[in-house]
């Protein structure tokens, strides 16, 4: 197993996507539907590595990432930031994430950003 990497992503298609990509790589993978829940599932995963979508019901990514800051706990895990929005270049500089990848985006892409952000 190469890591553990928790998915936090609104979107079933993109899960279930990721999953697949992820875990054929020999990634280990757990789902969360939001914020919230990924919240809740922290300490059970113990993730290597975070997949996050921006904007979810409940608790989108920016509300995560500053909960998860707040925390302190989980603070530094590394997390890679999935948006549709082209316009987040910026917030994402000033939000505590590694990387972050524009939707659509190549599978490859996600993989290659995966590998260079991992512990």
């Amino acid at each position: 197993m190469k890591g553990r990497i928790l998915v936090v992503d609104d979107d079933v298609g993109i899960q279930e996507c990721l999953q697949i990509v992820l875990e054929t790589e020999g990634y280990e993978v757990f789902i969360a539907r939001d914020g919230m829940q990924a919240l809740e599932m922290l300490d059970a995963t113990t993730p290597d590595l975070i997949i996050l979508d921006l904007m979810m019901p409940r608790m989108n990514g920016y509300e995560f990432v500053k909960t998860l800051e707040q925390q302190g706990r989980h603070a530094h895990l590394p997390i890679i930031l999935l948006t549709a929005d082209p316009h987040v270049r910026k917030q994402a500089s000033q939000m505590a994430v590694d990387a972050y990848l524009m939707k659509p985006f190549e599978l490859l892409d996600l993989l290659d950003t995966v590998e260079k952000t991992l512990p």
